[in-house]
């Protein structure tokens, strides 16, 4: 979902209430960590919440992609359908697309990780 380049974790705050894989979680913020190319967890912002999301390439990547999760609105319902990122655009595996569905993308706020640097001089 990330590349080396780009920081491999970001943040979504989703307006409204949606669905995983049949599980319904609530509006709020949640952090996108990716564990593997295809293999990223989705985490409230509390920590009471979590999914393990996996995913399928639909798109290679583009120049300055807009970095978004994409969900579907389907009978009034919106469901977690997958990201525009660095890496191209994938689908969740656990989604599938129906004619009749509308898109609503709330974007990604990447977040960098803090790099170790060494205490004191080397002697």
């Amino acid at each position: 979902m990330f590349s080396q380049d780009h920081p491999n974790r970001g943040t979504v705050d989703v307006p409204f209430d949606f669905y995983v894989a049949g599980d319904k979680l609530p509006a709020g913020e949640y952090t996108l960590d990716v564990v593997a190319s295809t293999y990223v967890t989705l985490r409230s912002k509390d920590g009471k919440r979590q999914q393990d999301l996996y995913f399928l390439q639909t798109a290679w990547p583009e120049k300055d992609p807009e970095l978004k999760v994409v969900f579907a609105l389907r009978d009034g319902k919106c469901y977690f359908a997958g990201v525009s990122t660095w890496n191209g655009k994938a689908q969740l595996t656990s989604f599938t697309p129906m004619a009749g569905d509308q898109n609503k993308d709330v974007p990604i706020k990447p977040v960098k990780r803090d790099v170790a640097r060494p205490t004191g001089s080397p002697h």
